[in-house]
Formats: C-alpha cells, sequence, structure tokens
C-alpha cells in the first residue's frame, strides 16, 4: 500500500515573510471595545514592537480611523515633549558653557517655541500622519501595491508611530525611532495591502531618497552661488 505523503503547507500571503505567524481574527487589544485604556495601549504597543508582523495581520481596515489616529497622537506626544525636554536642557547646559556674546544668544531657540512644540504637539502628529500617508500612498499606487486603499496606509502609519516612544532615550532615540518607524512601515504596509515587501519598501525608501537628492542639488547649487560672489568680489 502506497504510503500517503502529508500536504504541503499553503503558501504565505504576498508580503507576509516565511515563518510569520499565521493571521487571526483576534482585533489589537487597541482595537477592541471595552478593553482597559491603558492596557489596551501597552499590549498594543508591545506587539507592534515585538511581533510587528503579528500586529499588522491584526489590524483591522474596517475600525474607525478615530483609534488609529488617537494611538499615534499619544505616542507622537509622548515623544515630542521627550525631544523638547531634552532640547531644553541641552540648550541650557550648551549656553552656560559656550561664552557666546549676547547677540549670538539672540540666535538660540526660544523656550517659548519648544513649550508651545509640547502644547500643539497633537496638531503637528495629526498632519504628519496624514502628509507622509499621502505621500507613501501615492508612491504605493506607483510602484503597483496599493491594493487597501488609503485607509489602510493611513492605519500602518500610525501604529508604526509607536516607535515615537523610543525619544525618550537621550541622544540616539530619536534616530533608532525614525529607522525603526521604517521597518515597521514596509512589514505593516506589505501586510495591510497585500503586497510584497519589495514594493513597500520602495514606497516608503523613494520619497526619502528624492528629498535627500533635492537636498543635495540645492547645496550645490547653494555652494556654486556663494563660489561665484566670492569669486566676482575678487
Amino acid at each position: 500500500m502506497a504510503e500517503t505523503l502529508p500536504p504541503l503547507p499553503p503558501e504565505p500571503p504576498p508580503g507576509v515573510p516565511p515563518g510569520a505567524p499565521p493571521p487571526t481574527s483576534d482585533p489589537l487589544p487597541w482595537e477592541q471595545p471595552g478593553y482597559p485604556f491603558l492596557e489596551a495601549l501597552f499590549e498594543t504597543a508591545k506587539l507592534v514592537l515585538t511581533r510587528p508582523s503579528e500586529a499588522f495581520a491584526r489590524m483591522s481596515l474596517t475600525v474607525d480611523l478615530a483609534r488609529p489616529i488617537l494611538y499615534a497622537i499619544l505616542f507622537g506626544w509622548i515623544g515630542m515633549v521627550a525631544s523638547q525636554i531634552y532640547n531644553l536642557a541641552l540648550r541650557g547646559v550648551l549656553m552656560n558653557m559656550l561664552p557666546l556674546p549676547g547677540a549670538w544668544r539672540g540666535f538660540a531657540m526660544p523656550t517659548a517655541w519648544s513649550v508651545a512644540t509640547m502644547v500643539l504637539a497633537p496638531v503637528f502628529v495629526l498632519l504628519g500622519v496624514f502628509l507622509w500617508s499621502a505621500v507613501v500612498h501615492l508612491f504605493l499606487v506607483l510602484v503597483g501595491g496599493a491594493n487597501s486603499g488609503f485607509g489602510a496606509t493611513v492605519r500602518v502609519i500610525c501604529y508604526a508611530s509607536t516607535v515615537q516612544v523610543l525619544n525618550v532615550i537621550p541622544f540616539c532615540g530619536g534616530f533608532l525611532a525614525m529607522l525603526w518607524a521604517l521597518v515597521l512601515e514596509i512589514l505593516g504596509l506589505a501586510v495591510a495591502h497585500r503586497t510584497s515587501q519589495g514594493k513597500s519598501a520602495l514606497a516608503v525608501l523613494l520619497p526619502l531618497a528624492l528629498c535627500c537628492a533635492c537636498g543635495l542639488l540645492l547645496a550645490v547649487a547653494f555652494g556654486a552661488a556663494i563660489a561665484a560672489a566670492i569669486a566676482n568680489l575678487r
């Protein structure tokens, strides 16, 4: 009697790396009605940071956008407040250590601006979420990876903002948050839009590459203009 071979495991859906946990119907704690507020916030953040593929697979594409946006505002606010507190502390130390004349001290960012930034942080976070989502979604459309609509992109950007909590780490926290956010966005877009991680990476990294290229061109043009002005003075 011929031995029956076991069936092959199913292929993972596009955008989900091999070995990733299978999709589950259990939603994110933050999206579950009646879940305690702080517990839902903590459990969702832990899931996004430690098991991002599972977190984005559990992310609902139909729940009201207000929940993911509130989530992004909370973590973005924490990050902005922490960064501004460190800026104030560092600026105070530098102003006391460096013997700057009064005229140069006037160029320092006033404390009132840092306080205003902390107070208006929710507005800045909201604008940043939608602007960056629009840019990423546009490039996702261009590379042929937008399969779930603009709302899915907004949700991914919102939950990827969990990493803003890293701004509480002095000096390197902001840089680490930026890098980790890019990784989470690439993973999240691939899962939410049912596309490949290559396309989601292009959608996230191409705008940054274009910005860097434009900045380099402006720097070169500015440097050439200064060199020409100096040459004319001779």
